[in-house]
């Protein structure tokens, strides 16, 4: 009986380890992911900023009350 459980304790250790290996390595490929997404944001945003220098930059709640002149 001793034995039996020894190998059980063995044998559920491994698989605890196993399935701790695997959930490591889900949540790195998937931190990978998140940090190669915002490298490419942080990339575009920067893209936009250059192209907007020369720009005024008007924040929304300012930009919403803003009243535009009809040509006629």
């Amino acid at each position: 009986m001793k034995n039996g459980n020894l190998a059980e304790l063995v044998g559920d250790k491994a698989v605890r380890k196993e399935i701790e290996e695997r959930v490591r390595l889900k949540y790195i490929k998937r931190i990978e992911h998140l940090v190669g997404a915002n490298n490419e944001l942080m990339k575009e945003l920067e893209q936009r900023d250059k192209e907007r220098k020369g720009n005024i930059f008007i924040p929304n709640s300012v930009a919403d009350r803003i009243l535009l002149e009809e040509n006629l």
